[in-house]
Formats: structure tokens, sequence, C-alpha cells
């Protein structure tokens, strides 16, 4: 099987891997958290209420 180039896009979402302690709880506006892997371009700035709740 062949690839199309046109099936050959950048990630869509970026994640971070090992983020230092505390990271995630860090994240504002003025504190965003840049992805590590994928997407590199993506920031977090805030935390969904349910990834919230669990931690």
């Amino acid at each position: 099987m062949h690839i199309v180039p046109a099936d050959i896009r950048p990630p869509l979402y970026g994640w971070v891997l090992t983020p230092s302690p505390g990271a995630w709880r860090r994240l504002a506006p003025s504190s965003p958290l840049r992805a590590t892997q994928g997407n590199t371009e993506r920031t977090a700035v805030s935390r969904c209420m349910s990834c919230d709740a669990t931690q």
C-alpha cells in the first residue's frame, strides 16, 4: 500500500510527556505549557474540570 502525500498531515494535538512538577497546576494564560511532542505549536492555559477533579 502506498501513502498518498495528501494523507500525511501534521498532528492536530500536542502533548507533554514529562512535565515539570506542578506544571499542570500552574496553567494560566500568563503561564502556558507548550507541547513538547506532536504539534509543538500548541499550548495549554487551563485544565478541564474533570481532569482537575482527579488530581
